[in-house]
């Protein structure tokens, strides 16, 4: 059952999806995943996509801050002990259903149109990025690519990257999703998408899963 309630002073209400605003009412289909994470996130994302399906239905693109050569070998090691298919991410890489897309440190990735046939670009270092690579960037270019169509998620980690960009997916109609503060190991990150009014629910790692299968295939 996907976790949901009111959160004191973080403007997040526990409304499904249908009833947030710039949400299609009956949840049309999606068409990418964008997750964001930063510090405890690694054993996080591999929790959630353990518990995804072989044949899930759209892309996902993961952008999980880690030192400089981390992501190759943690992608290969999620490759193995998923049944989703993961690579780092490289220039031109089509982003197709069924396969998740970790960002290189050191890149700044962002998906590209159309919508029904995306691609991957890397980008260098931003002289003003806090974060290589940036949730920020990645999030909103999928809200340029995708607009409603697009699920932002944001778990545990320190700072405030990605808080701008879930806002952008959530202003174009798309639905977000952040870790619930109270149980993440590092509660700032999914906080500061929450206190900006980015997220549109709150939600326990456990019932993550679950959640974002519903909004994939328009169940809710």
């Amino acid at each position: 059952m996907t976790g949901s309630g009111a959160e004191g002073g973080l403007g997040v209400d526990d409304r499904t999806y249908s009833e947030s605003p710039g949400t299609l009412q009956g949840g049309a289909p999606l068409l990418a995943v964008v997750i964001g994470a930063s510090a405890g996130g690694p054993g996080q994302v591999q929790m959630l996509l353990e518990q995804l399906p072989a044949d899930f239905p759209v892309p996902i693109a993961v952008c999980q801050h880690m030192t400089a050569g981390a992501t190759a070998p943690w992608a290969e090691r999620l490759n193995e002990c998923t049944p989703l298919r993961v690579v780092e991410a490289a220039p031109g890489d089509r982003f197709e259903a069924g396969t998740v897309y970790i960002a290189p440190t050191g890149k700044h990735m962002r998906l590209l149109g159309p919508a029904r046939k995306p691609h991957i670009s890397l980008l260098p270092d931003f002289a003003d990025a806090l974060h290589v690579p940036s949730i920020d960037f990645l999030m909103s270019s999928a809200a340029d690519v995708f607009g409603s169509r697009v699920l932002g998620v944001i778990l545990t980690g320190l700072g405030s990257d990605g808080a701008l960009g879930m806002l952008a997916i959530r202003r174009a109609g798309g639905p977000t999703i952040c870790e619930r503060p109270e149980t993440a190991p590092f509660a700032s990150m999914p906080r500061a998408a929450a206190e900006l009014g980015a997220a549109s629910q709150l939600i326990d790692l456990d019932d993550m899963a679950a959640a974002i299968m519903d909004r994939v295939v328009g169940r809710v």
